[in-house]
């Protein structure tokens, strides 16, 4: 999916490429800008056809698995030296998201799931989301870690705490914006997050805890508040979605 986080060098496309550099170009080299949006402001490659550029193949990816094979108009597979084609991929190597759950003794907990053990459960139509893991043994879920999902830390300093004020409230705004932070990428006992108005990608440590949050283990994130946004900034929807 075409999002900021795009890496325009490894666009496959020649023609996309160059029309997303000047995209780029146009909003000052900013991709969070430039790339945001897009249903209100989409990226034309063809704007009197209605053509607009949603997502873009990428090279680079090695540990990719093969997903659908390719048919053409009459339901035949297509095929190339006598073998049928590719269709879809997914990346083996990138997590889809991270499930935190409440064990017995109150503890935070992690299941790390990736994009193909994602995929697997949709195919066998259940839900991506396992709320019901070791529900069983008293576990109970409580949200989600995934790409872009925003949340609001707690700050000490500010005397700041998400769950005991109405994140909604346009009083609270400027504590809100000071404390809000989106998924930038997850691992195992590993979350890495950016401060929503921070445009480059830089991990000093002299930023670690303003422009980035790294959280090395589920503990640690106990006491943020998961939130929705809509395009003007405002808290839509507060708690798992």
């Amino acid at each position: 999916p075409l999002d900021e986080n795009v890496k325009l060098e490894k666009v496959v496309d020649p023609n996309i490429k160059r029309v997303l550099e000047k995209r780029l170009a146009d909003f000052g080299g900013n991709p969070k800008q430039a790339f945001a949006n897009l249903q209100e402001n989409p990226v034309w490659l063809n704007k009197d056809q209605g053509i607009a550029i949603k997502k873009v193949t990428i090279k680079g990816v090695s540990n990719a698995e093969v997903l659908h094979q390719a048919y053409d108009h009459l339901g035949q597979p297509l095929k190339a030296e006598g073998k049928e084609l590719p269709k879809d991929y997914v990346s083996l190597g990138n997590n889809h998201h991270v499930a935190i759950y409440k064990d017995t003794k109150g503890k935070l907990q992690e299941t790390v799931v990736s994009y193909m053990e994602a995929m697997e459960r949709v195919n066998q139509e259940l839900p991506v989301v396992d709320k019901q893991y070791r529900k069983e043994e008293g576990w109970e879920f409580q949200f989600t870690l995934k790409s872009n999902e925003m949340f609001v830390f707690p700050n000490e300093v500010m005397e700041f705490y998400p769950s005991q004020i109405d994140l909604r409230e346009p009083k609270n705004n400027a504590k809100v914006s000071a404390n809000l932070y989106r998924v930038q990428k997850i691992g195992p006992k590993d979350y890495w997050f950016r401060h929503h108005l921070e445009t480059e990608l830089r991990d000093l440590k002299e930023l670690k805890g303003h422009t980035f949050i790294r959280i090395r283990n589920a503990k640690e994130i106990e006491g943020v508040c998961k939130v929705r946004i809509n395009h003007i900034g405002e808290v839509v929807h507060i708690g798992e979605y």
